[in-house]
């Protein structure tokens, strides 16, 4: 095993570099073995389809550990066979894959006035999309006791599997303190210190995660969506307000405690507009889609659907005129974070998305104006592949990495019969 130490002028590794140089755990304890299995199944949700013998090489691991533990883990119902692959001289090997149909993980994004939740195969493949509006949005409890009625409603729904509802994540549009999940607060709704993540692991009887949605959304990005060969992601999540998720080495950079991204809060007019958050001129009171249809005169209550994009489609000034200064502001804000952290990709998410067309050229323009050095650093700016869908893909991806990572979790579901 490689140990590296770190100090200023030295680059963290890739998570390709870390997965080609790392070498496996030998030796005989079941922890050793757990990380052995655990570097297997990341190896075969990355590669898939993937032989015994490519795993081997790949992981310097002896064939015959290798094929041990991999029966372990087709035991598990992790893993299954999945077909016979070419001859390389010898034998055709029989190549490996996630066992996909053995159990679900449901994803859910609580937001301002709707929950969205996705259901997906140990694949990722979503399988059930469904969306509620949310009965009493001020209101945690009530909507704590809706959300546990959906995720309910959901599994109950579920053909039978053999692992059922292994996980269930949960994205939300507020500071959420790692690594215990606690709801700190949230501006829309004025929600404070929220404890969500226990009493929901206790009435649904699975591993629960409570995450920030642009977090979340972030992970979908890299994992599934616009930046899958990104190491470096900024993502930037624009709806009512405006959060950022970070991913450094192919993983989550939350910070101290798990506020980092709060970018919507940072200050852009000395004596600005006042926010929810308490504070004057933050950069969401000028670049999020709410701003953009206050400066309509529109009461924003989303999902807003497609009243400002058809009002710009039709040429309309003042439509064109809000998304232009729009573009604008998310540009200086998106340049601040170039300086600030030097990402590989940025890429753009929420509801903002559906104005693609008008925003991209005035966000690119103005930072092109305003810092003319920046395409030194070749930047790519992205609208999300994903749409609204971001933070509950990515609160799947989370579980599925924590399945991987924790193999023995997948047994206790199994055994617990959920």
């Amino acid at each position: 095993m490689i140990i590296y130490l770190f100090h200023k002028h030295r680059q963290i590794p890739s998570r390709t570099e870390l997965e080609h140089e790392k070498e496996p755990m030998t030796g005989d304890s079941s922890l050793l073995k757990t990380l052995n299995k655990s570097t297997l199944l990341r190896l075969i949700r990355r590669h898939a389809p993937i032989s015994r013998a490519d795993l081997a090489k790949r992981t310097h691991l002896t064939r015959a550990t290798v094929s041990a533990l991999v029966e372990e883990l087709i035991g598990q119902r992790l893993v299954a066979e999945t077909g016979i692959g070419a001859s390389s001289g010898g034998r055709k090997p029989v190549l490996l894959q996630i066992d996909a149909e053995a159990g679900y993980v449901i994803g859910l994004d609580v937001r301002r006035n709707d929950l969205l939740a996705i259901v997906a195969d140990l694949r990722g493949n979503a399988l059930r999309e469904l969306s509620r509006k949310l009965d009493a949005p001020s209101d945690p409890e009530r909507t704590l006791s809706q959300l546990i009625a959906l995720m309910r409603e959901l599994r109950s729904e579920l053909p039978d599997s053999p692992l059922g509802v292994v996980g269930v994540g949960v994205g939300i549009a507020g500071l959420v303190e790692q690594p215990s999940g606690r709801i700190l607060f949230v501006p829309a709704h004025d929600w404070r210190l929220l404890d969500w993540r226990e009493r929901l692991a206790e009435a649904l009887g699975v591993p629960v995660i409570v995450e920030n949605e642009a977090n979340l959304a972030a992970l979908a990005e890299h994992d599934v969506g616009a930046a899958q060969h990104a190491t470096e992601l900024l993502y930037v999540s624009v709806s009512a307000g405006i959060g950022a998720g970070y991913i450094v080495g192919g993983e989550l950079y939350r910070g101290a405690g798990g506020y980092a991204g709060e970018v919507g809060h940072t200050t852009i007019e000395l004596n600005g507009r006042p926010c929810s958050c308490g504070n004057r001129g933050c950069w969401e009171t000028y670049a999020s889609e709410q701003a953009l249809a206050e400066a309509l005169g529109l009461a924003y209550d989303p999902p807003l659907g497609s009243a400002i994009a058809e009002r710009a489609a039709s040429g309309e000034a003042s439509a064109l005129a809000a998304l232009e200064r729009t573009g604008v502001y998310l540009g200086i804000g998106i340049g601040n974070m170039i300086h600030t952290l030097n990402p590989q990709m940025i890429v753009v998410g929420g509801a903002i998305s559906r104005y693609r067309d008008w925003l991209l050229p005035k966000m690119e323009a103005t930072i092109r104006a305003r810092f003319p050095y920046i395409p030194a650093f070749e930047v790519p700016i992205r609208f999300s592949e994903l749409g609204e869908t971001a933070t509950a893909q990515g609160a799947i991806a989370y579980v599925l990495r924590e399945l991987l990572e924790k193999p023995g979790a997948s047994a206790s579901a199994a055994a617990t019969g959920v």
